[in-house]
């Protein structure tokens, strides 16, 4: 992703979250209120032409992983939480620049206000490092077909795609054919709502139907497995994904994929979970397969 020059902005004003902050001791024990202001770079024309929130900035999300890191920290400056909040945005949300305000409302006696606002990146450069996403495909039904439909869906949607061997699986949880299965990786400035979204549509136009029946036959199965290192813990979602630890037609492509990459609750590589593994009596066969 370039960076965004055209002026538009996404802004987020007064979000408001208790939390530990302050020098003085009686600040260390009581939660108060701080109030956040965010102005992010945004390309309003592309959104208004689909009517897609997966061509936005996703606010709703941004805010929700500001709130969950705000209320459990525990800083004695506004300045160190500023600085926090714009490497989040920044590096997570993959954008060239961000506009942070910390409010401090009756931190000083006589004033209704007080706080900090920093602006860091350049809009003129190109966007941060992006993060590294990863996804599992699986399916049993004419699953060659529909993994090739899916992996070109993929990457006419986040670009050029990374991915583990092919391996066959029986199916787990119910009797039916076998499983193919397999793991991509590649990097997206796309926040997690917007790539859920956007794996939910690709499973829709391979055929999925969700009947409600967890183990059962399907065409095909996008599970978002890792957002680099973020953890989500919400009734939407839930990262890093518990199947990774629980499945080792999860686990290992994964590590195959992504030997070195930290699993961020387990704070091991991939490739030693593997290693460690009770899960590698699981028979798995490699397949040669007609898509590249």
């Amino acid at each position: 992703m370039h960076a965004i020059d055209n002026g538009d902005t996404i802004f987020l004003t007064d979000l408001r979250v208790r939390a530990i902050i302050g020098i003085n001791d009686w600040e260390r024990r009581v939660r108060q209120t701080v109030s956040v202001d965010l102005e992010m770079p945004a390309d309003a024309r592309r959104a208004a032409r689909s009517d897609d929130i997966a061509d936005t900035m996703n606010y709703k999300a941004v805010a929700k992983r500001l709130i969950a890191f705000i209320s459990e920290s525990e800083f004695q400056l506004v300045e160190t939480l500023s600085e926090r909040i714009a490497e989040i945005v920044l590096k997570e949300y993959g954008l060239s620049w961000v506009q942070v305000s910390v409010h401090k409302p009756g931190a000083v006696r006589g004033a209704r206000d007080v706080g900090i606002t920093i602006r860091r990146g350049d809009p003129r450069e190109p966007t941060g490092t992006q993060p590294e996403i990863f996804v599992g495909l699986g399916s049993n039904v004419q699953p060659e077909h529909y993994l090739g439909m899916a992996m070109t869906a993929l990457e006419a949607r986040f670009g050029a795609l990374r991915r583990s061997t092919v391996y066959r699986n029986a199916a787990v949880g119910f009797d039916g054919d076998d499983f193919l299965n397999l793991v991509v990786g590649f990097t997206s400035s796309e926040d997690v709502l917007a790539i859920s979204a956007a794996l939910a549509r690709i499973e829709q136009d391979c055929g999925r139907e969700r009947s409600g029946i967890r183990f059962a036959p399907r065409t095909m199965d996008l599970d978002l497995l890792m957002y680099g290192q973020q953890v989500f813990d919400d009734p939407e979602f839930v990262l890093p994904r518990p199947e990774i630890l629980q499945h080792a037609f999860i686990l290992r492509p994964l590590a195959e994929l992504a030997a070195n990459v930290i699993h961020p609750l387990e704070r091991r590589t991939l490739a030693q979970l593997w290693r460690d593994s009770d899960l590698r009596d699981h028979v798995m066969t490699p397949v040669d397969v007609g898509f590249q």
